[in-house]
């Protein structure tokens, strides 16, 4: 276990039409943050997310052409290949009030997005491929 500490909070929105994956990546870059937790709430007008099956150890990929509402969107930041790396999952409304989610992919494009960014100092984790469950997780 690391200890990590923050003493700052990044709060601001993406623009409509952004790729929410590239816009926040940008804003991690920009501040040179390798550790810490996202979170945001809107609405988005298409998206493109996956489900993880653990026999096959492979992403289920699914798209999604219609406008939704985000009800939850959370994930955290350490370095993959010497970059950061935002890992995200999101929740998502559709009109007719069912709710779907999995693990956030490019391609999902923003109507409109309000985030916060929590950057940790004191440590980061990397991500390596895990064998046994065919992860990149934090190594130990």
């Amino acid at each position: 276990m690391k200890k990590m500490v923050f003493n700052e909070v990044l709060q601001g929105r993406l623009n409509k039409g952004d790729d929410i994956i590239e816009g926040l990546t940008r804003i991690i870059t920009q501040n040179h943050i390798v550790a810490g937790v996202i979170s945001a709430i809107g609405a988005v007008s298409k998206a493109r997310i996956g489900y993880f099956d653990q026999e096959k150890k492979t992403y289920e990929e699914k798209e999604f052409e219609e406008p939704m509402e985000v009800l939850s969107l959370t994930g955290n930041i350490s370095l993959k290949d010497g970059l950061p790396f935002a890992h995200l999952h999101i929740v998502l409304s559709k009109r007719d009030y069912s709710v779907i989610g999995g693990h956030l992919y490019n391609g999902t494009i923003v109507y409109a997005l309000e985030y916060q960014i929590v950057p940790f100092y004191g440590g980061y984790f990397k991500r390596q491929l895990d064998d046994e469950t065919g992860l990149y997780l934090w190594e130990k």
